[in-house]
């Protein structure tokens, strides 16, 4: 009797969750199933969004400093070869063409139109291949690996990680570092800020500041250090923004236009233009010289 009893208890004995699991109809493991696939579909959602900003910030970055990866080439997009070597002619001459595809290495462009296009273009040349992106002309020196693709042909450019920003500045600029205050009236940064001015032209000023402005903005820039050359509060249009790393932290540069200067207020920032240009020509001119002679009479010297 004592027997059946304890057989009849293992058999009666509630079984473990795992068990349970197990001799389900299936429903725990589709419910465990779709979590798993869930939280896995989450986290590579996150990894892609944390990419996109950490790439979209080091574009910003090196968007600031006048360089953009050469991995914004897109296929379609217009651009110009222009040779690094020839004759005066030929080293003048730009020639039109299109992007046709982007690999790790290689760039494929169309062979510009011309007779002897290929002769000139033959592997080993060094050309330059310029785009426009973002209101900018964007470079990258490079040579020709190889020619293919038929009749119509495709020239193999070597791909560059980088390309550089042309400046193409109307006027002339000098480079300064002077303190200023900038007076934002509009947009969300609205407020006054110490900045620095970095560079000026005939055109306007660059400024360094802590705040973004929205372009097309009004602000107004006092320079107590630079009286003589502009007035005690001049208007300014922001016609860019770049931004820029100092001392770890990030800072925004502020590419001004003059608004409401006139003919003398202009002229004046001109003479002081070419004043400062004629300055460090001369110290370029003269500073090597003097060097070498201090060092010849310290020669001399018993």
């Amino acid at each position: 009797m004592g027997a059946v009893f304890s057989e009849s208890a293992v058999v009666h004995q509630p079984p473990a969750w795992w068990q349970r699991v197990l001799v389900a109809d299936g429903q725990s493991w589709v419910w465990v199933g779709t979590l798993i696939i869930s939280l896995t579909l989450i986290a590579i959602l996150a990894l892609r969004y944390l990419y996109y900003l950490w790439w979209l910030h080091r574009i910003r970055l090196l968007r600031g400093q006048g360089l953009l990866p050469s991995s914004e080439l897109r296929v379609g997009q217009c651009a110009y070869l222009q040779m690094l070597s020839g004759s005066e002619e030929e080293r003048l001459r730009r020639w039109r063409t299109m992007v046709r595809s982007v690999h790790s290495g290689v760039v494929e462009v169309d062979i510009p139109a011309g007779l002897d296009s290929k002769e000139r273009f033959a592997p080993g040349t060094r050309v330059v291949l310029a785009v426009n992106a973002i209101d900018s002309l964007y470079v990258m020196e490079t040579e020709v690996v190889d020619i293919a693709g038929g009749e119509s042909g495709v020239l193999k450019l070597r791909r560059q990680l980088l390309m550089h920003r042309l400046q193409r500045r109307q006027f002339a600029r000098v480079d300064l570092f002077v303190p200023a205050t900038v007076d934002v009236v509009g947009g969300k940064s609205i407020g006054r800020y110490a900045c620095t001015l970095m560079d000026i032209g005939g055109g306007g000023v660059c400024l360094q500041a802590p705040v973004a402005v929205a372009v097309g903005s009004v602000v107004r820039l006092e320079s107590p250090a630079m009286g003589d050359v502009l007035p005690e509060s001049t208007r300014l249009t922001v016609v860019g923004v770049s931004e820029t790393v100092v001392d770890g932290h990030v800072e925004y540069r502020l590419h001004c236009a003059f608004t409401d200067l006139n003919t003398e207020q202009l002229e004046r920032v001109a003479r002081f233009v070419h004043r400062k240009q004629r300055e460090a020509m001369a110290q370029q001119r003269w500073y090597a010289p003097q060097e070498h002679t201090l060092s010849d009479l310290r020669s001399a010297t018993p």
